[in-house]
């Protein structure tokens, strides 16, 4: 479901890093960089020990792979995968901490969104991967449609709290936490450069961009928005000054189908099993790592007017919308971002 822009990241990367780089600072700037759910890591920490920033950020990404070893659907043996190869036998499965927490997280997600973020959308997302590679894309039948959507419904997931299990009710079902997961880890990340003591630090998940602490000598990070939902080439975007927070873009800028001259985002409606065809990007900024990925992909495939309605009522939650109308750009926004982005 989710857009994690690589593009995007690096552009707000280099937003940040000659931001903070022209104040004046009393510690020293780290970067790091590692490849991890599919996607490269960038983080930037301020420390005044060369050993302990190092140790930091080796820390941070041990435990960005180990969520990924939980949760990716691309690793066989993946406890998410575990999981999914049990639908509809009955069985209840016991999971870890972490997958039992984004599970409960998503389906309450999924409840506020109405299905349109659902992390047992794995059966659509694989079969437009499919499509996505073809080098002729053509959509699915009506048959496959028809069997996509019996097996996608996040009421087929089933939560046992007091013994931190799970059960999928529905046969062939398969998780997919591409929505969500980057977000958690992201801020997972952040959590753990800041248990060695060092509380200035940023971490871009391939998109998802959890901070922390404002840089020495300052009062917020400088992140830079993309204008617009799918690239005309310009680098329109506008800034955020920010800290303590999760901020993520999705909309279909770089990953789509072209199927018969129309344009197939790879970010896929669990109701109608087709990629999303609005023009339309969203940007969500939460104190919660997890709401920022996975409200960010379900507001694509929303009105923008219903979407910010939505936002407003989740604590701690900000978004920025960009629809193509007409051929023009549009901007909506909530009471909070508003408020940030003057």
């Amino acid at each position: 479901m989710k857009a994690h822009f690589l593009q995007i990241a690096i552009f707000v990367l280099l937003f940040i890093g000659y931001s903070i780089d022209t104040a004046a600072q009393d510690m020293e700037r780290y970067t790091f960089q590692s490849r991890h759910m599919g996607t490269q890591i960038n983080l930037i920490l301020y420390s005044d020990d060369d050993s302990l920033a190092n140790r930091a950020a080796n820390a941070a990404f041990e435990r960005i792979e180990e969520l990924n070893q939980i949760m990716s659907d691309y690793i066989p043996e993946s406890e998410l995968n575990r999981i999914s190869r049990k639908s509809g036998s009955g069985e209840w499965m016991q999971v870890s901490d972490d997958l039992f927490r984004v599970l409960e997280k998503s389906v309450w997600i999924s409840e506020k969104t109405d299905g349109l973020f659902d992390v047992t959308i794995g059966p659509m997302t694989h079969e437009w991967r499919y499509i996505r590679r073809l080098p002729e894309p053509a959509l699915p039948d009506a048959a496959t449609l028809d069997s996509l959507k019996a097996s996608v419904n996040y009421r087929y997931i089933e939560l046992d709290v007091e013994n931190q299990s799970v059960r999928l009710t529905a046969p062939n079902m398969q998780l997919d936490f591409g929505g969500i997961a980057k977000g958690y880890a992201a801020q997972e990340a952040v959590k753990t450069v800041q248990s060695f003591g060092i509380s200035s630090v940023l971490v871009d998940a391939g998109g998802d961009i959890t901070l922390g602490s404002p840089p020495p000598g300052r009062d917020s990070w400088d992140v830079a928005i993309p204008k617009g939902s799918r690239g005309s080439g310009s680098q329109a975007h506008t800034t955020v000054q920010i800290s303590g927070k999760t901020l993520t873009t999705s909309g279909d800028m770089f990953q789509f189908a072209v199927i018969d001259g129309v344009r197939y985002s790879h970010i896929v409606n669990p109701k109608t099993a087709l990629g999303a065809t609005e023009q339309i990007q969203a940007t969500v900024l939460s104190s919660d790592g997890m709401f920022a990925d996975a409200f960010a992909s379900a507001l694509t495939l929303m009105e923008p007017e219903e979407a910010i309605q939505l936002i407003e009522k989740i604590e701690n939650t900000e978004a920025l919308i960009y629809k193509e109308v007409d051929g023009e750009v549009k901007q909506w926004a909530t009471s909070g971002m508003q408020v940030l982005l003057k």
